[in-house]
């Protein structure tokens, strides 16, 4: 008499694995969102102005919400700094970044003679730089120069030229002094908010302008003014770091 038949084992099932949902397109107030974190981290100094308009960049140009993460994952606050939805400044004192000592020369040269000079971006001044306008002009931008906590002394000469410093986003604890000769010329110098400035200078036929008022903080870098203005001006004045803003996006070319 023969067995029965067995039935034939059934196959394993595996569990159907669910699609991939698609991406989510990110909306303006995410890329402002975002957008935020990364100039917060340019006024702390973890970016340059450079890498933060970079990142800016990337922000209002991404589409979808994955295209976002990347841009911040390496700008998670500092412990004890404020979070993202906080506003800038919030803490009641200036970011500090850190010192120490750095390899730069003894002294730097900027000169425009009847033609102009810049310098701005990531840059290495001298402990004592000199810049010479003489009937040209100078702009010299210190937000990402490479300073120590050996501070900064600027000789400014201005003869029938001009000269523009830009002080603002210093470190905070940097100390400058900036010896400024303005002959029938002009020195400009800008610094931020949290920036204390003792101005010493004297004026014949000229004037020493200090419109800087007083310092919001008292934990900011320090500048002192000195020197001479001959028939010609040296001024000082607060104004806030502007950092790119939506309306810097890059254009659509369609």
């Amino acid at each position: 008499m023969s067995e029965p038949a067995q039935d034939a084992p059934e196959p394993e099932r595996r569990p159907a694995v669910p699609p991939e949902p698609p991406p989510m397109r990110a909306s303006d107030a995410e890329r402002e969102q975002v957008a935020e974190i990364v100039r917060r981290a340019v006024s702390d100094g973890r970016l340059t102005i450079v890498e933060g308009d970079e990142r800016l960049r990337d922000v209002y140009a991404a589409t979808f919400r994955r295209d976002l993460e990347p841009v911040t994952a390496d700008l998670e606050p500092l412990p004890g700094s404020p979070g993202p939805s906080s506003s800038p400044g919030s803490s009641g004192s200036p970011a500090r970044r850190p010192l120490g000592h750095l390899e730069r020369p003894s002294s730097t040269f900027s000169v425009a003679v009847l033609s102009g000079v810049q310098k701005r971006g990531e840059w290495t001044p001298g402990h004592a730089h000199r810049v010479i306008a003489f009937w040209g002009g100078a702009e010299l931008a210190f937000r990402d120069a490479r300073l120590d906590d050996a501070g900064l002394t600027i000789d400014a000469i201005a003869i029938m030229g001009g000269v523009n410093l830009d002080l603002r986003g210093i470190p905070a604890g940097v100390e400058v002094t900036i010896r400024a000769v303005a002959i029938m010329g002009g020195i400009d110098v800008t610094v931020d908010p949290d920036t204390t400035v003792v101005e010493e200078g004297f004026g014949f036929m000229g004037a020493f302008e200090d419109g800087s008022g007083p310092a919001r903080s008292t934990d900011g870098p320090r500048v002192r003014v000195t020197g001479l203005a001959l028939m010609g001006g040296v001024s000082v004045n607060r104004k806030k770091l502007e950092l790119p803003g939506p309306d810097d996006r890059p254009a659509i070319e369609g």
